[in-house]
């Protein structure tokens, strides 16, 4: 099991805020340490739509990187997905992370009449579309021929501030962990909290060994994880956010926060991203930035 090399990284999860407060909530982030922020790309919820999103925030703010959880191909064709992600890496000042996914919410696709695929078509196309991103933003021109998608002398300029921009995967099962491991930047889990750090390793070493078999070093690839946050002295219960997937993190007093996040760290993470109660979200960060952020090295 490789340590990660990265240094350790706070992300923000913030969930059905109006736009104006998400605004306030995203510049505060910024100011208390965070050092990304990630929006939904999930059709249905109650979500302003995120590359929008994204795009409107990165304007608004000046070190905070921007990413989504996660980008479902199956939504975003890849060519059109290489050319918003230079643009928006050039509004950005370089600050796109690129989470992508091969979607799992047959309705998500479905309802908006995009065709769902079975899972090993989706995974293909995930495959083709990392191809295409790359190939895109770092050739004059691109042709490529995949299982599921294809581009013919496709352009892409100007080209990103990012030489290349990092791409995360989301992914839980075997075929996934594997292809993260010899293909991409990083692995944002799936799922949310893991059930101990057992359970966390159990997937990481997939990870690693995918890696290991395309002869790239494991412990560069960066590690993230999405879970609930609450830093203070009161009852944990009442403070827990409803989220996606697992719900459990960074919940405690100080020392109980810093002593999960090292806990952590040994197994393997180097970035968390975390969503706090809506209603006490501005104290949260704040309390966040001063008892965690400021004291992880």
């Amino acid at each position: 099991m490789a340590r990660s090399k990265n240094p350790v990284r706070f992300g923000l999860n913030p969930r059905n805020f109006p736009y104006d407060k998400l605004v306030q909530v995203v510049q505060s982030a910024e100011k208390a340490g965070f050092q990304v922020v990630s929006f939904s790309d999930r059709p249905p919820e109650n979500n302003l739509e995120g590359w929008t999103l994204a795009t409107a925030i990165a304007v608004q703010t000046s070190r905070i990187n921007v990413t989504h959880s996660t980008l479902n191909i199956p939504l975003h064709h890849p060519a059109m997905l290489a050319k918003k992600a230079a643009a928006l890496d050039i509004i950005s000042g370089g600050r796109l992370i690129l989470s992508l996914g091969a979607g799992t919410q047959e309705d998500h696709s479905t309802t908006y009449g995009h065709h769902y695929g079975s899972a090993g078509e989706r995974v293909d196309g995930l495959i083709d579309a990392i191809a295409i991103v790359r190939g895109m933003l770092s050739e004059p021109s691109f042709t490529y021929m995949g299982k599921v998608y294809h581009v013919d002398n496709a352009v892409v300029e100007p080209k990103p501030v990012q030489k290349p921009i990092p791409i995360i995967i989301g992914a839980a099962k075997p075929r996934m962990l594997g292809l993260t491991g010899r293909v991409a930047d990083g692995w944002l889990r799936n799922g949310g909290w893991p059930g101990s750090t057992a359970a966390y390793k159990e997937q990481l070493e997939q990870v690693e060994r995918g890696a290991e078999q395309a002869k790239r070093d494991p412990a560069a690839l960066r590690r993230v994880l999405n879970c609930t946050a609450y830093v203070g002295t009161g009852d944990i219960a009442t403070h827990t956010p409803k989220t996606f997937g697992n719900p459990g993190g960074l919940m405690g007093r100080p020392e109980d926060v810093l002593e999960i996040v090292e806990e952590y760290r040994e197994a393997g993470v180097d970035t968390f991203h975390v969503q706090f109660l809506n209603d006490i979200v501005d104290e949260q960060i704040s309390a966040f930035g001063e008892a965690v952020i400021a004291k992880v090295k």
